[in-house]
């Protein structure tokens, strides 16, 4: 393993910790922004959409260009790449689709059955139907972050 391989390893590792890592802290923010009311609510909604965009995105984007050039830098899997990087790399591509497309959609929906509520107003019924797909996608998503690590650090088969 050469020194180049190392350091875009190294940087791969780094990268899915700093980006994806907060991530795992969006269930606990909701739960306790939903216990405070539509303005914290709102708010952590509002945090976590632009965390999506100005950190999280971009820092799967990385992820994703540091795997190839891993792959591209190791002539084994250049050759003959595994199935279980094969299964890791389609897993993360569809993940972060879902992330973009499904909950990020689902976030704005959130934010906007949130718009014109008072502050101090009861969470609506439509913010509470939202936020159990924002749940339930999220996990999801956790959930395969978690998977695609356990592939790339097992690598069952090897």
């Amino acid at each position: 393993m050469d020194d180049t391989f190392k350091l875009l390893l190294f940087l791969h590792v780094a990268v899915v910790i700093l980006a994806l890592g907060p991530t795992f802290a969006f269930p606990f923010l909701e739960g306790i922004a939903n216990r405070k009311g539509v303005a914290a609510t709102r708010f952590a909604h509002q945090f976590e959409a632009r965390l999506e965009t100005i950190w999280i995105r971009p820092g799967a984007v990385l992820i994703f260009l540091l795997g190839l050039g891993l792959i591209f830098k190791d002539d084994a899997l250049r050759e003959d790449m595994p199935v279980w990087l094969t299964v890791a790399t389609v897993w993360f591509i569809v993940t972060f689709l879902t992330a973009v497309f499904v909950q990020g959609r689902n976030i704005q929906q959130g934010l906007k059955a949130l718009e014109g509520v008072r502050d101090d107003a009861p969470l609506p019924e439509a913010y509470t139907a939202v936020a159990k797909r924002m749940q339930i996608v999220g996990g999801l998503l956790g959930l395969s972050v978690i998977g695609i690590a356990f592939l790339m650090i097992w690598k069952p088969g090897e």
